[in-house]
């Protein structure tokens, strides 16, 4: 098993899977830790916190070169209560 200070203990769901078209990954698919650090720094924080909801308002662009933003409350889950 491993060391207690390396398990996961919370997680979220985000409301959109992370795409290079927006230039939060690479061609090659790796994660843009800058825009990680820049984009959801409130909500990795909430993570470490006792927030049990965090609040996102996300820009994004459509295929077709529209811009929008995303409203939503992301659920921030403990491992304990979803795995019993």
């Amino acid at each position: 098993t491993l060391p207690e200070w390396t398990r996961i203990k919370r997680f979220v769901n985000l409301h959109k899977e992370f795409d290079a078209d927006e230039a939060e990954l690479t061609r090659t698919r790796k994660l843009r830790r800058t825009f990680v650090e820049d984009r959801y720094g409130d909500l990795i924080a909430a993570l470490y916190g006792e927030d049990k909801e965090y609040n996102v308002d996300a820009p994004i662009t459509y295929r077709d070169g529209r811009r929008g933003v995303i409203k939503t409350a992301i659920k921030v889950n403990n491992v304990d209560e979803v795995t019993g």
